[in-house]
């Protein structure tokens, strides 16, 4: 995206973090969802820097960042490709609603924990966080079912950029899975807060990421799938991934 979308990013930033009537909330949120719907978490980053550089505030900023992932979840929650239940699309929206409670469950467990104060008293948090990460690292069939199923179709009808790029955002949420875990099983009383100052931003750039991911997913790689996958390809793919497994979205 072009600095100039950057900047509109930054004074919707500004907007949101402001007093204003619920009214006007409503229509800002629609503006800033029409904004950001192809924008990188990267681009949304540099605009918050930016606007904390220009005097805003920690909780200016927080206070945007929450509306700016509600308007992520409401893509992951309400898709606007509608496909049949059972359809593997149907199957991948599903997958992504599951991965997105998860992650709020992540935010919320640390926040707890937080609160909380000390390890002794906050184990209960510190298991579910890491039972979460646990659980987020299984949901990684996800993207090993899209992978081995529906890219390589898409590739063998010409359609190689999307994938690639999917591809990419799969193996950069890896590696912060990843990393989050590893962090998460050095938990103890000297670095609880410590390690909970770590977990939180990267719980909350997860779910920017894995939100943007989805949006792409959804407005252009199963568009584009819809309109050039035949009906035996979404059979054999259905196969595909019946013989891969779903992974489980309780805990």
């Amino acid at each position: 995206m072009s600095d100039e979308a950057k900047n509109k990013i930054k004074e919707l930033l500004k907007k949101v973090s402001s007093k204003i009537s619920p009214e006007e909330m409503a229509i800002l949120k629609k503006d800033f969802k029409e904004t950001i719907k192809d924008a990188s978490p990267l681009i949304i980053a540099a605009a918050e820097a930016e606007m904390i550089k220009e005097g805003g505030t920690i909780e200016d900023l927080m206070k945007a960042c929450d509306v700016h992932l509600e308007l992520f979840k409401d893509v992951i929650r309400n898709p606007n490709l509608k496909v049949p239940e059972g359809h593997p699309i149907r199957n991948f929206q599903d997958d992504h609603r599951n991965i997105l409670t998860i992650m709020e469950k992540l935010i919320d467990e640390i926040k707890t924990a937080k609160k909380v104060g000390n390890y002794e008293d906050a184990k209960i948090e510190v298991k579910m966080i890491q039972k979460l990460m646990d659980k987020l690292m299984e949901a990684e069939n996800h993207n090993v079912r899209q992978e081995n199923t529906l890219f390589p179709i898409l590739e063998r009808h010409g359609i190689e950029q999307p994938p690639a790029i999917m591809w990419h955002d799969h193996t950069e949420m890896k590696e912060l899975k990843k990393s989050m875990r590893s962090i998460a099983q050095t938990f103890g009383p000297s670095n609880f807060m410590a390690t909970l100052e770590k977990l939180a931003p990267m719980a909350v750039l997860l779910l920017e990421k894995f939100g943007s991911h989805t949006q792409k997913e959804e407005n252009i790689l199963y568009v584009t799938a819809m309109n050039v996958i035949t009906e035996q390809e979404w059979k054999d793919i259905k196969e595909e991934c019946d013989n891969l497994g779903y992974f489980k979205p309780g805990l």
